[in-house]
């Protein structure tokens, strides 16, 4: 069946700027309060002003007004509009008319700064206030025509009627006011700001990550250069006595912090249970830990933008801290949200930024499709008598996989077992002349780290003895002997071959043939195919207009169809390679924090764990049952504190005991640092003596073997335990981010590769696909995209709000369910945007790419639609968007924009007429506006049609071989 197809082509507003009004315009469209053309006056009306900024507060005022007064003056609007609608043409309204008489006799027992009040009062109740406000309106044009009357006794009918409609105007000081600050009260607080309980929650979440960090960097930096400390204590007995003593360079929180930090980074620490004494190393594992679990805790909130203000605030990093370089490089989440493109924009007030472009005339071109027309010849195919052609096209992907693993096993074990059985009688007489003489002689140099060491040790002893006994023993042995040698051999050996090959095979075969077909040539005509319209102007009144520039235009709809094919196909492509805030991947996204979630997401395997934060390591040196001879002094070192590879020694700490007499003398030397433990002054003694060569503090990053030596003198027994804390360098931190990103992307490599291929195969095997989508649907596209940005340029909010359905994770067992107090309170905003523009009616123009991210640049420029239009759309860096009012809603779309409430739903003006906001342009739009309304339901012809011809990228091939003549 055949029908009339009518679109439109274009839309275009014969547009004129708002023009300002003159005084003389003025007066007659609006009537304004004197008292603000006085400073007195103005001052009083600030302060109204100020007891009127809430609701709540207006609405008192409104409840104790007595309105029996002016309500009786507005009583009498309806019997002089009835007076003025009887007046004909030339007639004047006198001030002896029965209806002016009664007017002015209420109007005398008011006073028009009241019936002002009872305006301003009002207007502040609400978006509800329209049927409050026609009272205070009536009554002052009541009192407005009277004041006219009193002036010059009659006015013509035209100026009268003027006079009974004219607007009231708010001053600007109702709108630019703030609450007036409440009466001090010495002993209460100040009343806290009113916030949701999850806001409230969101913020303490952000304060305590913000704490957590500050604490932490301040106690994981290492503890160089080093400062050491030491402490002792004595007991004992009358012959000996035990010296106990720490040193080392550990020390507690208090020593960093020096009680220099906030409330809540003191509610931290207490929570975690850190003590001002507990040790830093301690202190900053716990820290490290709670941080960890916050920041995993915090991952599903990095798109709310109210929580990520709250983190700017705290200048968190939200990424877990592991060395001095990452505090120091990370200390503010801009680095995230500014010099990156950020995930959610906040909601924010753009009350006043938004203003109407002007009035005109809003007219459409539509276009009817006529029918479709042979056009030029676009390809003539000639095929002899007895010709045939063939044209074949072949496509061929052929993929194909071998994996070959091996794997063996061998195990051998050997076992050998004797048993002797032996009795024996034995009798013994022996005598032993023994003599024994040692001398030891040495000198020990330490240089392996710290200052050189050097040690003299010698030692003389001679000794004789003689020893005579005689022994009678019986002795039973039994020996048992059992040698098992176990051999075992293992070698993996598994193999699996896995072949696996893949081809698809696309053949395109065309086929002219002219062979026993007929005795003449064939010619084949092929021509395009061209459009005819007819085209015809529809005029659609007087309207508002409002102008938008907005960004990328498309930006949601290229993001929402990126999945579009793979989903067509049942084919899902591997994650993006990017990280949580949706950009590229990078080394240092590789957390010890997040990486399982990369990890899981990309399938990883054979990924190592982090190195951790911290390691621990440490020795002991003991001695026991030493000679107390006058000459007899001992040293003792070790080598086995040795610090791991990819670590550096932050802190250590040593205990020692020592048991000693008369006048010991005892040192201990960690690297560089040395430790007197013992110097028990001997008058004939000589005195400890400790030299430090070379430049021991240019040695700031303590790794590999530190030596500890221990010298003693006068000391019976002696233990020493060194214990220190490594710190994970950036360099071994860094080393283990590149293996891991290297493995999650080759994993993701591997998965897109796999994709794309499947992808491929799918889409060979599709046949003839229709490319792009019906112009018609694509206009629909443009403008709900475009209606959306618009919303959020008037509102200054990302629909955030509308959360009316409720969304149970574990379906489809639990339903969707309506939350029915949400809902009544999105309907009326829902309903307001929807029936307050003619976004049907809007008209757009898309700016090109380059006004756009410049990150997208590329992409964007390369993105193609068989509709130029949406192509257009695609490509744009921003558009200009010109939309359309009703006459009937013009009051409630002022009120919008003027209004500076936080909650969108107090700025949605819920009916009624209100007054014009004091301002030189909303009172030249009063003013030209007047008594306009759209007299048209629906478009109106303008002029002649007009028929044009588009042509099109079809071919058709034409019945037979003629050629076309145009006449």
């Amino acid at each position: 069946m055949a029908y009339e197809l009518s679109t439109d082509v274009f839309k275009f507003v014969a547009l004129r700027p708002i023009q300002l009004a003159t005084p003389m315009e003025d007066a007659r469209t609006t009537i304004r309060d004197g008292r603000a053309l006085k400073p007195e006056g103005l001052r009083n009306l600030r302060v109204l002003a100020r007891e009127l900024t809430t609701i709540q507060g207006a609405l008192a005022k409104w409840a104790a007004l007595d309105l029996a007064p002016l309500q009786h003056l507005a009583d009498h609007h309806a019997p002089l509009r009835d007076a003025i609608t009887a007046l004909e043409d030339g007639q004047t309204l006198d001030v002896g008319a029965s209806a002016v008489v009664a007017a002015m006799a209420s109007a005398r027992n008011m006073r028009i700064a009241d019936v002002w009040d009872a305006l301003y009062i009002a207007d502040r109740t609400g978006t509800d206030a329209g049927p409050r406000l026609e009272t205070p309106i009536a009554a002052l044009r009541v009192m407005h025509v009277c004041e006219r009357l009193a002036a010059a006794a009659s006015i013509p009918a035209d100026e009268a009627a003027n006079a009974l409609s004219v607007s009231p105007t708010i001053p600007l000081v109702f709108r630019q006011a703030s609450p007036a600050p409440p009466p001090a009260k010495p002993d209460a607080p100040p009343p806290a700001a009113p916030t949701s309980d999850r806001r409230d929650r969101l913020r303490a979440f952000a304060d305590e990550i913000g704490a957590t960090e500050r604490l932490l960097s301040r106690l994981a930096t290492p503890g160089l250069p080093m400062t050491t400390h030491a402490s002792c204590d004595d007991d004992g007995a009358d012959n000996w006595t035990r010296r106990r003593a720490t040193f080392g360079t550990t020390r507690p929180i208090q020593a960093v912090l020096s009680n220099r930090y906030s409330a809540l980074e003191g509610t931290v620490l207490d929570k975690l249970g850190i003590g001002t004494q507990a040790p830093v190393p301690a202190a900053a594992m716990a820290l490290q830990t709670h941080l960890n679990a916050l920041n995993d805790m915090a991952l599903p909130l990095v798109d709310d933008a109210e929580f990520v203000g709250f983190l700017r605030e705290n200048k968190t990093s939200l990424t877990p801290i592991q060395s001095v370089a990452d505090i120091t490089a990370v200390d503010d989440i801009s680095t995230y949200t500014q010099a990156q493109s950020p995930g959610t924009a906040d909601d924010v007030d753009v009350s006043g930024l938004i203003r109407p472009l002007g009035i005109g005339d809003l007219k459409v071109v539509k276009q009817t499709l006529l029918g479709y027309y042979d056009g030029e010849v676009a390809h003539i195919e000639n095929v002899l008598k007895g010709e045939a052609k063939e044209r074949s096209h072949r496509k061929l992907d052929r993929s194909e996989i071998t994996a070959f693993n091996s794997e063996e096993t061998t195990t051998e074990t050997e076992r050998n077992t004797q048993s002797t059985d032996r009795y024996e009688v034995k009798r013994e007489a022996e005598q032993i002349i023994k003599e024994d003489m040692s001398i030891k002689a040495g000198l020990t140099v330490t240089a392996s780290f710290g200052p050189v060491v050097t040690t003299a040790t010698g030692d003389f002893a001679y000794s004789t003895s003689k020893q005579q006994s005689e022994k009678s023993s019986s002795n039973f042995a039994r020996e048992l002997v059992d040698r098992s040698v176990s051999k075992v051999q293992t070698k993996v050996r598994t193999e699996r071959t896995t072949k696996t090959i893949s081809e698809v095979e696309e053949i395109n075969k065309h086929v002219l043939n002219n062979v026993g077909q007929g005795n003449a040539h064939v010619v084949g005509i092929y021509r395009w195919v061209d459009k005819r319209f007819r085209a015809q102007v529809y005029n659609y009144g007087k309207r508002l207009m409002l102008e938008f520039v907005v960004p990328e235009p498309a930006a949601f709809y290229r993001a929402a169809q990126k999945r579009d094919l793979s989903a067509l196909l049942g084919i899902q492509p591997p994650p993006p390679l990017v990280n949580d805030l949706g950009k590229p991947l990078g080394v240092k996204d590789i957390t010890p924090t997040l990486y399982r979630r990369y990890v899981s997401r990309y399938q990883v395997a054979g990924v190592s764990a982090p190195p951790p934060l911290f390691a621990f390591v440490g020795t002991t040196i003991a001695k026991e049952g030493m000679p107390l001879a006058a000459d007899k002094a001992t040293a003792n070192t070790t080598k086995e504190f040795t610090v791991p590879e990819g670590y550096v020694l932050s802190y250590y700490s040593a205990t020692v005991t020592a048991l000693w007499r008369n006048h010991a003398k005892m040192t201990v030397q960690i690297g560089r640092d040395e430790y007197v433990v013992l110097d028990q002054v001997h008058p004939n003694g000589a005195p400890l003596t400790h030299m430090l060569l070379g430049a021991p503090d240019e040695i700031t990053l303590i790794a590999g073997s530190v030596p500890v030596s221990v010298g003693t003198y006068d000391i019976l027994a002696y233990a020493v335990n060194v214990q220190g804390l490594c710190s994970l360098t950036d360099e071994h931190l860094l080393g283990w981010q590149h293996q891991t990103y290297d493995k999650i992307v080759a994993a993701f490599q591997a998965q897109q590769t796999a994709y794309e291929q499947k992808l491929a195969q799918a889409s060979a095997v599709q046949g003839i696909v229709i490319e792009g989508r019906n112009p018609g649907s694509n206009r629909v596209v443009e403008q709900l995209e475009l209606k959306k940005l618009c919303i959020t340029m008037m509102t200054g909010q990302h629909f955030g709000d509308f959360n009316a359905m409720t969304d149970p994770s574990n379906q489809p067992k639990k339903h969707p369910e309506v939350d029915v107090l949400q809902a009544l309170e999105d309907g009326p905003i829902i309903q307001f945007f929807e029936q307050a523009f003619e976004w049907e009616q809007m008209t757009y123009l898309f700016y090109p790419y380059f006004w756009g991210r410049k990150q997208n640049w590329v992409d964007v420029s390369q993105l193609t639609s068989t509709d130029p239009l949406f192509e257009r759309f695609l490509c744009a860096g921003a558009a200009r968007v010109l939309v359309p009012v009703p006459m009937q809603y013009k009051d409630a779309v002022l009120f919008l924009l003027q209004s500076d409430k936080p909650d969108l739903a107090d700025r949605i003006w819920r009916g009624g007429e209100r007054p014009t906001l004091d301002d030189p342009l909303y009172r030249s739009l009063a003013a030209e506006l007047r008594d306009q309304t759209d007299d048209l339901q629906g478009a109106t012809p303008e002029g002649t049609p007009w028929e044009f011809t588009l042509p099109t990228t079809l071919v058709h091939l034409q019945p037979d071989g003629t050629l076309p003549v145009f006449p």
